[in-house]
């Protein structure tokens, strides 16, 4: 995995999920101008995320190395989405349409062999 993957598969505190809890029931949320950052009232610094030993998974997805499992789970079923190709998408809805077709000209009593 590279650099830039890891960093964003990383756990922490602003999660997604919701699911970072800090053991110590010291994680604030403060704003600074635009963004919101997470502060360890502990310490009284910004909170480390994943290398805190405080640190935990409410979903159980915590990797021992930091990562986080959902966040792993989530881009590979976006990586899994998109190896449809377009043809095969295609295909797909021509014989769902067609299907509907044929059921709704049955329905009317229309021959459907002579059509074809």
């Amino acid at each position: 995995m590279g650099v830039i993957m890891q960093h964003k598969t990383r756990c922490t505190p602003l999660c997604p999920f919701g699911a970072f809890q800090c053991l110590k029931r010291a994680l604030h949320y403060r704003r600074r101008g635009n963004w919101v950052v997470a502060i360890c009232t502990w310490t009284g610094d910004e909170c480390i995320g994943h290398k805190c030993q405080f640190v935990s998974c409410r979903r159980h997805a915590l990797m021992p190395d930091g990562t986080c499992r959902l966040i792993l789970n989530k881009i590979q079923s976006r990586k899994r989405r998109r190896s449809v190709s377009i043809e095969e998408e295609a295909l797909k809805m021509e014989k769902e349409v067609y299907g509907k077709l044929r059921d709704q000209l049955r329905k009317l009593g229309t021959d459907i062999e002579r059509l074809e």
